[in-house]
């Protein structure tokens, strides 16, 4: 289940990623509490401090 790092909230969406970022990232969310995006990049590099791993 995706949960939203900044508020807590499970209230969550799938943003549909553009063609170019099917390469880098394996999966986007909104969350609709605080409109928060969290992106899941595919490469370890790529990772940002603020986003979850799987």
């Amino acid at each position: 289940m995706n949960q939203c790092n900044y508020c807590q909230s499970y209230d969550v969406e799938r943003v549909h990623r553009k063609f170019y970022q099917r390469i880098f990232i394996r999966r986007i969310i909104q969350c609709r509490q605080c409109e928060q995006v969290h992106k899941w990049f595919k490469y370890d590099f790529l990772n940002k401090s603020n986003t979850a791993h799987d």
